[in-house]
């Protein structure tokens, strides 16, 4: 059975992609912080008739990575896909975001996915994997949005970092593939966290949206799961956008 590694499965995307590659018949590792949603996460792809089981670690940790890599190519003989979706959002006007604000940005959401990558790589290379890795970056890393800087410039290094990383993985031996997967505005629990939940939230996802409608985070997990097959063999260093055409202004 293949198997596929999604950061933070705990809610949102990454819960959404768990549940999607499983479908597909992905063995998933899920991990995340937080063990009484990961247990959910892992109950929820069970009931669809797949396998999981989590694993809690900081994934800002270098030595939690070195760890978690160790105890999965010591279970596991293949890591066939790894999604690269735990990360972090707030908006705010530059003038009023401390520098520590955006470091704390900037460690969530570009510092996981590089040591994501990085130790993707080592756990693909070890169990001779021909692997996939998807960085979940977002449409605020192609374009800028207003009172979004520290977040637009962290999806920008995910995106680029992405790029470069491809090109390594194309070195390998067996190639491993990697590619950012660029989101719209989504309606998941980010977006509600910092909007609310309610028509006018839902009326702001859709706004500047060429297809006038909601995207949810099914949308994102069936892009994912795609990038992660082998359909997507041919596909590496590009940015897939997944947003209903709100960028193609």
């Amino acid at each position: 059975m293949r198997t596929a590694i999604v950061t933070g499965a705990t809610s949102g995307i990454g819960r959404a992609t768990a549940l999607r590659l499983a479908k597909a018949g992905f063995h998933i590792i899920a991990t995340g912080r937080n063990a009484q949603r990961g247990a959910e996460t892992v109950r929820q792809v069970e009931a669809a008739g797949g396998t999981a089981e989590f694993h809690s670690f900081d994934v800002t940790s270098e030595s939690d990575w070195s760890a978690f890599a160790d105890t999965v190519t010591a279970k596991h003989t293949s890591v066939d896909a790894l999604i690269n979706s735990a990360g972090s959002f707030f908006t705010r006007p530059l003038p009023d975001t401390t520098l520590e604000d955006f470091r704390e940005l900037w460690t969530a959401d570009v510092e996981s996915v590089v040591l994501g990558t990085k130790y993707g790589f080592r756990m693909m290379r070890d169990t001779r994997s021909a692997g996939a890795i998807v960085n979940i970056s977002s449409l605020a890393g192609l374009i800028g949005l207003e009172d979004c800087a520290a977040y637009c410039a962290a999806k920008a290094a995910v995106t680029h970092f992405s790029r470069v990383a491809a090109l390594e993985g194309a070195q390998m031996d067996p190639k491993v593939r990697v590619n950012s997967l660029n989101p719209g505005v989504i309606y998941t629990e980010m977006i509600t966290g910092a909007y609310g939940d309610n028509d006018a939230v839902k009326a702001f996802v859709m706004d500047g949206n060429a297809l006038q409608r909601v995207g949810t985070a099914e949308d994102i997990a069936s892009a994912a799961t795609f990038l992660a097959c082998s359909a997507a063999r041919m596909v590496t260093g590009t940015a897939m956008l997944v947003d209903g055409g709100r960028g193609a202004d």
